[in-house]
């Protein structure tokens, strides 16, 4: 039987595609490279539960947040649950402190990016991958107080939410009796997003909010239970 190919529209018109140039080589070799890299680095780390953590990274080490942050990631630990965060400074890097070998750094370096993996960090170069693998099979979302980094994970995480692939992940956001962030936050921008149809229906708004840090530790747990027994 002769086989007949079905040419694209854009070829029955004349039309051909460019070649790739260099540099757009260059960045598809790249990417396919890490993506190799993050690949075997979570291969490695095994298939337990995980969670993704965010927060400042200029906080110092005995603000609240950050002795807060450190609890939580030494309950993580002890409950051997992976978890990730963006960096070793702040909220984050208290983390990761607390949950010692369950502890994981996904950081970003647009330059360097390139072989720095040990067996608790991986260095990004390329920032929508790293974005990516934060939200890669977890469990659920954990969110400190933080400037316009962590905002950018808020509202880009509810954004994908509004996806049936990551609509099932929890987000609890937590803070310090001692100075309130998420509360204020959303008391302020929940009405203003319910003032109109700005959200699709059902959509969580505000979201969880927990100031006891074992209270934020049950809830992660209870999260994580609820999606393993799915």
């Amino acid at each position: 039987m002769k086989c007949v190919s079905v040419a694209p529209e854009r070829e029955k018109s004349g039309f051909s595609e460019p070649a790739l140039d260099r540099e757009e080589r260059e960045l598809i070799r790249s990417l396919e490279e890490e993506m190799r890299r993050a690949f075997r680095f979570f291969r490695n780390l095994g298939n337990g539960p995980a969670v993704s953590v965010f927060g400042s990274s200029r906080l110092p080490p005995g603000d609240p947040v950050c002795r807060m942050a450190r609890v939580f990631g030494e309950s993580m630990g002890r409950e051997g649950v992976r978890v990730l965060v963006g960096g070793h400074e702040g909220a984050m890097g208290a983390t990761l402190e607390g949950a010692g070998a369950w502890g994981t750094a996904l950081e970003w370096d647009p330059v360097d990016g390139k072989v720095h993996e040990t067996t608790r960090s991986m260095i990004f170069r390329h920032l929508f991958l790293r974005k990516h693998f934060f939200l890669r099979n977890i469990r659920a979302v954990v969110l400190f107080p933080g400037g316009y980094g962590t905002m950018d994970e808020l509202f880009e995480f509810l954004a994908l939410r509004q996806v049936d692939k990551w609509a099932g992940i929890p987000a609890i956001c937590a803070e310090t009796p001692e100075r309130p962030f998420w509360r204020p936050f959303w008391n302020g921008l929940a009405p203003i997003l319910k003032s109109a149809s700005f959200l699709p229906e059902g959509s969580e708004c505000p979201l969880d909010i927990e100031a006891d840090p074992g209270g934020l530790v049950v809830k992660v747990l209870e999260e994580i239970g609820k999606s393993v027994r799915k």
